[in-house]
């Protein structure tokens, strides 16, 4: 099983890495100024002078050989860092438009919450007014009628039923015999729903 390395780790590891590779080149580059400058010039025509000529120059045909190899190496490692830190940054991007697109979801969804919660509160106290006038309409024993309570779960199912059937709400909630406000969010809210569910 390979290990899957986050790309910022790569990204911070490779800058590391090129920092470190222009550190020693720098400080290369420093101590060949410095040998070069502190190094007396003997005269060419002496012994002396000659094999210090040819001495210099080897050490200037070793020093740009280095610095040959060494740039060969920090190259591939720079552009790998390149596209490290080009991938890092569409990842990003990527992250900040899913972000975008779930802050939007949730937004409108709460919204439709919000809107069915006020609704389902109106529509239970209207609910709750008339109850309590059929029970102050009914004389004292009448209330024995209201003794079981319909199935809320079946009820809506029987709406949504009748509204495929292509019913209108007048006629679900004269046959039913339930408020056509109750019928109507019934049906408004199955809308809903099968909306949500298409467009996800």
């Amino acid at each position: 099983m390979m290990l899957k390395v986050p790309t910022e780790f790569l990204v911070i590891l490779s800058l590391i890495i090129d920092l470190f590779l222009i550190f020693l080149l720098f400080l290369f580059i420093r101590r060949a100024n410095r040998l070069q400058r502190s190094s007396p010039n003997p005269m060419p025509g002496t012994d002396l002078g000659d094999i210090f000529v040819q001495t210099r120059e080897k050490a200037e045909v070793v020093a740009r050989q280095v610095l040959t190899e060494t740039s060969e190496m920090i190259e591939p490692i720079l552009e790998a860092s390149k596209d490290a830190a080009m991938e890092f940054e569409r990842l990003i991007r990527e992250k900040q438009t899913l972000t975008r697109k779930l802050d939007q979801s949730l937004d409108s969804k709460m919204i439709s919450i919000n809107l069915l919660l006020s609704r389902a509160n109106a529509l239970y106290s209207q609910l709750e007014n008339q109850h309590n006038s059929l029970l102050n309409s009914l004389p004292t024993g009448g209330t024995a009628l209201f003794h079981k309570e319909p199935d809320v779960l079946d009820q809506q199912q029987r709406i949504i039923d009748l509204y495929y059937q292509k019913m209108d709400v007048d006629t679900i909630a004269e046959r039913l015999s339930i408020p056509k406000g109750e019928v109507a969010l019934v049906i408004d809210l199955k809308e809903k729903f099968i909306a949500m569910e298409k467009s996800r």
